[in-house]
C-alpha cells in the first residue's frame, strides 16, 4: 500500500506502526485463561497472526497473566487463520484474521476484553521479571 493510503486509513497523525506498539501497550491478558492459535504458514494472510502471537509473547504482556495457556495449531490445509480466546466467564471469541492487519487485531482484541484499545505514549518503567 502506497504511503499516502496509509496516512489516510489510519488518520495523518498516526504511522501503523506506532499504533500497533500503543496498541501492543494497552494488551492485558488478565481474563483469558486460553488462547489457541491456527494457522496455515502457506496462507497468504496470516502475517497479523503470527505478528499478534509474538506481541502476547513479550515478557510485558506475559506478566499480566502467568497462568496464560497458548496453543499454536499448524495445519496445512490452505484455510484463513485464526485464534479462539477462552474468558475466565466461559465465553469464547474467535477471531478470522485474513485480511487484518496487526494493529487492527490488537485493538479489536483490546475492546472486546474491556481495555482501553491504544495505552499511553511515552516511556515506561521496565518492569523485573
Amino acid at each position: 500500500m502506497c504511503k499516502m493510503w496509509e496516512k489516510i486509513r489510519y488518520g495523518v497523525r498516526w504511522k501503523p506502526t506506532e499504533r500497533l506498539a500503543l496498541a501492543n501497550r494497552a494488551l492485558n491478558l488478565k481474563d483469558v485463561k486460553s488462547i489457541d492459535f491456527s494457522f496455515d504458514p502457506f496462507h497468504t494472510g496470516n502475517r497479523s497472526i503470527r505478528e499478534f502471537l509474538f506481541n502476547i509473547s513479550a515478557p510485558q504482556v506475559k506478566l499480566t497473566n502467568p497462568q496464560l495457556k497458548v496453543q499454536t495449531i499448524v495445519r496445512n490445509d490452505r484455510q484463513a487463520p485464526f485464534f479462539v480466546a477462552s474468558l475466565a466467564d466461559g465465553k469464547k471469541l474467535k477471531f478470522k484474521t485474513a485480511g487484518m492487519s496487526a494493529m487492527d487485531l490488537t485493538m479489536r482484541f483490546n475492546r472486546l476484553l474491556g481495555n482501553a484499545e491504544l495505552g499511553k505514549a511515552g516511556t515506561r518503567i521496565k518492569a523485573k521479571i
